[in-house]
């Protein structure tokens, strides 16, 4: 930032507390709502929640404090939530657990109207807003695989929809009987699609699957490519192009980026070799949240 380079710093963590004389402010880390580096600031002595872009509305107004706004703000308050903050509401059930012991009496975002009354009724809203939608969600995972590597990513996919209460197909191309693979696909409302790339190819019979799926109708439904490879994957690549030439929508980072902003989300979901480091398991894990999140709020 500008002139801020040779300068002394002190970096606060979580739950660490600064004496500015007289005042005592409390640090909470709140990632990703909305940005990845959020942290939240708290004033002991007058009970004040400095919230960043938590808990804000999008107005340009007179009036600084929202009970003097002269008209009932609800409708900006969530319009500004399902605007900004829905698309990462899990971040949101943390902050909640991070605030839930905090007696908070105002509460001053970054921009928009500052909350001083009624304050339980918008952390309830954030509360209300922020929770699954519904829990009869189902996605189809279908693989195949050379190494097993492949299959190691569909587990974990698999293993992390299922935390989200999400039920889970899970297909192994070549085991598994064709009509009853693409049957499932017919009723999920999400599918996840992965290849082991062999000679710059996919592996075993999934092209053939791939190119029946052409004519079914699968308009609403989310689709992903994923897969594990050694040199450059290519097979990852094909997958998604077949998925394109169907009705569904399918993901990809450049539309995250576009659409959420988020840069920690990446599809398709590539893996070089196994996916055993931490690193890895976490992409997986980020592809399978961010479906997760999407079909929760539908």
């Amino acid at each position: 930032m500008y002139k801020l380079h040779h300068r002394n710093y002190l970096v606060v963590k979580d739950g660490d507390q600064l004496d500015i004389g007289g005042k005592t402010l409390l640090f909470k880390e709140t990632p990703y709502l909305h940005t990845e580096e959020t942290m939240i600031t708290y004033c002991i002595e007058d009970k004040i929640l400095f919230p960043c872009d938590i808990f804000s509305t999008h107005v340009a107004v007179e009036h600084f404090f929202a009970d003097e706004a002269g008209y009932d703000i609800t409708g900006d308050f969530i319009g500004y939530y399902r605007a900004i903050i829905h698309p990462d509401r899990r971040y949101v059930r943390t902050l909640l657990e991070a605030i839930r012991d905090l007696e908070i009496e105002t509460i001053a975002p970054s921009h928009g109207f500052i909350l001083r009354r009624d304050i339980a009724k918008y952390i309830g809203l954030y509360a209300e807003l922020s929770a699954d939608t519904k829990d009869d969600k189902k996605v189809t995972i279908v693989y195949g695989t050379l190494r097993n590597n492949t299959k190691k990513m569909a587990h974990i996919l698999r293993d992390c929809f299922q935390e989200n209460n999400i039920s889970v197909d899970l297909w192994d191309v070549d085991k598994n009987d064709e009509t009853q693979i693409l049957t499932s696909i017919g009723a999920a409302d999400a599918v996840f699609i992965g290849s082991s790339t062999k000679y710059a190819d996919m592996a075993g019979k999934l092209e053939i699957f791939l190119q029946k799926m052409q004519n079914m109708e699968l308009e609403g439904k989310l689709a992903a490519a994923f897969g594990s490879y050694g040199w450059s994957g290519e097979a990852i690549e094909v997958v998604q192009d077949y998925l394109n030439k169907t009705n569904m929508t399918v993901l990809s980072t450049s539309n995250v980026i576009k659409s959420t902003g988020m840069t920690h989300v990446e599809f398709p979901v590539r893996v070089r070799f196994s996916p055993k480091e931490e690193d890895k398991i976490k992409k997986i894990k980020n592809a399978a949240e961010f479906v997760s999140d999407l079909l929760l709020s539908i």
